[in-house]
């Protein structure tokens, strides 16, 4: 059986940040959730609940079952719920409907912290810095904050761990057995800071999506050779990160992404791991294009 969509939000229980760049000492947030924070936070989850201490070889499995989307802020609305993803316009960046000015002002905000000294819980001298963060409520009205995007699943199965999707999806270790929905993404902690209780995210719902066109973001999406692959048009805004090509055709901005990476002598996140130069979500396409999605959820020339 090859790879089924899903659609999944999250209500945002506490603020949430995602390491962007910082200004001095000021540390600037993503609106959005990457793909690899979920993988991260997927495997952090996982490997404990299936009687394992060897997260690598949880995420290495993770990799190769799950093909995580970003996940963007959403408002629920009986009359008109609203996706906030990025979009280079005339106008500028704009999310949905509104402009970077305008999304800042209702979403992102700020809080002065320290670092903790690890053996005396106390504060480390010279840490003290400002965090921003995308709020759990909207600034502006508050309401409550969802988080919500697409996440690609497959039925495999490598040495003794296994992934079914019968009428529910199940990872299978040896005797130990995990429901996905219930068990694994019904509580996640996301990104930085999570010392200080931030990035709590609870599933609100999710559900398979039959369509192969996405709805509240464009373009549509096919299985070939085993592959996810999202074809999007001319004029339409790339939703992940796009791993930089010559021939592509498209404006906006591009980065270099860097990621962090299990050390084997020094431990979690110790290890920086270029990812290379991509091109930001909101960039737009210039002519008809095709992707493939990896297991970090980056989009990769065809």
């Amino acid at each position: 059986m090859g790879w089924r969509l899903f659609k999944w939000t999250f209500r945002l229980k506490s603020p949430l940040y995602i390491g962007f760049h910082k200004v001095m000492h000021f540390y600037r947030t993503r609106p959005y959730v990457p793909g690899k924070p979920l993988w991260g936070a997927l495997t952090a989850k996982l490997t404990p609940l299936l009687g394992l201490d060897d997260y690598q070889k949880v995420g290495e499995f993770l990799k190769k079952v799950i093909r995580p989307g970003y996940l963007y802020p959403y408002i629920e609305s009986n009359e008109k719920s609203e996706l906030y993803y990025p979009k280079y316009t005339e106008k500028g960046l704009m999310f949905g409907l509104l402009s970077k000015y305008e999304f800042e002002k209702r979403f992102i905000s700020s809080m002065a912290s320290t670092a903790i000294e690890a053996q005396s819980l106390t504060a480390e001298d010279g840490m003290l810095h400002e965090v921003e963060f995308i709020s759990h409520y909207t600034i502006d009205d508050g309401k409550p904050v969802f988080m919500s995007g697409f996440i690609w699943v497959r039925e495999f199965s490598e040495n003794d761990i296994s992934l079914s999707i019968k009428d529910e999806v199940i990872i299978t270790c040896l005797e130990k057995k995990v429901k996905f929905k219930d068990q694994l993404a019904n509580r996640l902690q996301l990104g930085g800071e999570r010392k200080y209780g931030f990035g709590l995210v609870e599933l609100h719902k999710i559900v398979e999506i039959k369509d192969p066109k996405f709805n509240e973001l464009p373009g549509e999406w096919k299985e070939e050779n085993g592959e996810v692959c999202i074809s999007l048009k001319r004029d339409d805004p790339i939703w992940a990160h796009v791993k930089h090509f010559e021939n592509l055709k498209i404006k906006g901005d591009i980065e270099l992404l860097v990621g962090r990476e299990w050390d084997p002598g020094e431990g979690a996140g110790k290890k920086l791991e270029p990812l290379g130069l991509c091109w930001s979500p909101g960039s737009i396409l210039l002519e008809d294009r095709k992707f493939i999605v990896d297991g970090l959820g980056i989009w990769r020339e065809i």
